[in-house]
């Protein structure tokens, strides 16, 4: 037995068949392709992790566009909470 097994049992039989020729083609074992793969994806996912962790890092806190508030006929407000929701967001309080 080749070890590929549980492989056969994960892929249909044409997923198989097209990793079998892929890890031919490289001159590899079906295992051996698989194990390659599987790290370089894991190597590509932390790679973007980090990138955007770093991303956030150097963006600091975001600003809050303006938000254009419509009016009433009677030119008042159109809604006190959004307002105040709006307000709060970009004019934040220290922690209170």
């Amino acid at each position: 037995m080749d070890g590929t097994a549980l492989l056969r049992e994960l892929f249909t039989p044409d997923e198989y068949d097209a990793v079998r020729r892929h890890a031919d083609h490289l001159g590899v074992t079906v295992i051996e392709y698989v194990r390659r793969s599987a790290a370089e994806r894991a190597l590509e996912r932390m790679h973007l992790a980090e990138a955007i962790e770093t991303q956030a890092l150097h963006l600091g806190k975001l600003s809050i566009p303006q938000v254009e508030r419509a009016r009433c006929r009677d030119g008042a407000s159109s809604s006190p909470a959004l307002d105040r929701f709006l307000d709060a967001l970009a004019h934040p309080s220290d922690g209170t």
